[in-house]
């Protein structure tokens, strides 16, 4: 058992050099050594740090394929982890919440049963299991708040990494080809130029904001904790900011503003004197990028919010449109509206619903929601006992740490994050953000 802190990140780093080889000169012997060399860590590593190389190549997960069509080998990767955590439980005896454990049957087999009665895709719905699956055993194993800064920077240096290697492919023609492949480009055309919506490795620039803004979020938590008030996670969260911004996202520019917002009003709260600290903060870092980059970004998303009409369908993209065809598709059939149309059926396989809030009903219908939220409360209880912390209240609601939970609900607005590879982590992240808080405030206890 390798017992050294910073083990699991010098794999992940030597890891992701394998990764861009593969990318560059498209040989998979690169790839087969990533995934021997991650598997090997992964085995060796203590349980807890396991999760690093989750976490670190989540925001990976379209690129660490043998072909572009087939399936990630962080599906294999997570599938380890899974029978790894299994057999440490096993050795250490170690008991198990039987309301957790019934909670997570119920919703497993559920989201199961009904994709196979609807005719719909097996292998997806497995998928979206695998993933709660990992976050059922990352929570049986966690024992320590401590952790929390650990993933969050081990979460935050993949997406980082991910970036520099998206930041770099411009200069290298055979990465940028194949980052390319993947997916259509998405650009802005503005009077002077076309500009590449900026996606990191994901398929997605909308998708890829989100995962910045948690990532964002976390790392302001940890500035926050215990009143250390960390410099590097304030660096990290700007040059992460920064990659945001490029994205041309409306929902990230949307969230952004309610991020600062929210953060200020938390610290004028706690401390006038932060809130002004921040609010200075702000200004200089606006100013900077204002001064620099004001001609560029103001066209841009000038044209991303108003170039197709003022219309609520142009301003939100179409979604209002897709909200009204999934809600038409939800309340008109009954069997959708209580069980769930399932993975993978004709209708979402040519459209997507654009907000969480339509998408999970959809999928899983008012039963499967009403066990999803039974098995994340569930998950929420049991981590709070294995930290120590059930005699306190359940969150302060005004409180840094309740703002990543926040982001996630407010972005997912546009959004369909709840079926996503990445989404289980960022509700492990969130949970965890919600355990470090100890004082006392208005508080949201739990049921």
């Amino acid at each position: 058992m390798i017992e050294s802190k910073n083990f699991s990140v010098l794999i992940c780093i030597i890891s992701s050099i394998f990764v861009v080889f593969k990318i560059y000169t498209g040989s998979n012997l690169f790839l087969w050594f990533f995934f021997l060399l991650t598997s090997m860590a992964m085995l060796l590593d203590k349980q807890q740090h396991r999760m690093d190389y989750l976490l670190f190549f989540i925001s990976w997960v379209y690129v660490i394929k043998f072909d572009i069509t087939g399936y990630s080998l962080l599906v294999v990767l997570s599938s380890f982890y899974i029978l790894l955590s299994i057999l440490t439980l096993f050795l250490q005896k170690q008991g198990i919440s039987k309301r957790l454990l019934l909670t997570y049957f119920l919703f497993a087999f559920y989201t199961v049963a009904v994709t196979l009665v609807s005719g719909g895709n097996l292998i997806a719905v497995l998928g979206f299991v695998l993933n709660y699956s990992v976050l059922f055993c990352a929570i049986l194993t966690l024992h320590d708040k401590a952790y929390f800064r650990r993933y969050t920077y081990i979460y935050a240096s993949g997406l980082l990494a991910a970036s520099i290697v998206r930041l770099i492919s411009y200069s290298i023609p055979e990465i940028d080809h194949f980052i390319e492949s993947m997916t259509i480009v998405n650009t802005v055309k503005t009077m002077n130029s076309i500009s590449t919506r900026f996606t990191g490795l994901d398929l997605d620039p909308n998708y890829f904001s989100l995962q910045v803004l948690i990532a964002m979020a976390c790392l302001l938590v940890l500035f926050n904790l215990d009143g250390k008030k960390e410099k590097k996670s304030i660096v990290l969260l700007v040059i992460l900011a920064f990659f945001g911004i490029l994205t041309y996202s409306k929902m990230f520019i949307i969230t952004l503003v309610i991020f600062i917002m929210m953060t200020f009003i938390v610290f004028i709260k706690n401390n006038v004197k932060t809130a002004i600290k921040f609010s200075s903060f702000i200004v200089i870092i606006c100013g900077v990028a204002l001064y620099f980059f004001y001609e560029k970004l103001f066209a841009i998303y000038w044209i991303r919010f108003f170039g197709s009409g003022i219309s609520t369908d142009a301003i939100t993209t179409g979604r209002v449109s897709s909200w009204g065809l999934f809600v038409n598709e939800i309340f008109q059939n009954t069997k959708v509206f209580i069980l769930g149309a399932g993975f993978g059926t004709s209708f979402a396989k040519v459209k997507m619903a654009h907000t969480m809030y339509l998408s999970t009903p959809y999928y899983i219908g008012l039963i499967g929601v009403a066990l999803s939220v039974l098995y994340i409360s569930s998950l929420y209880k049991v981590l709070r006992e294995n930290v120590g912390i059930m005699n306190t209240p359940g969150f302060q609601i005004l409180s840094i740490n309740a703002i990543p939970l926040y982001i996630v609900l407010i972005a997912n607005i546009g959004l369909d994050s709840f079926v996503m590879d990445y989404f289980p982590y960022h509700i492990l992240l969130i949970m965890f953000a919600l355990t470090m808080s100890k004082s006392k405030g208005t508080t949201m206890n739990e049921r």
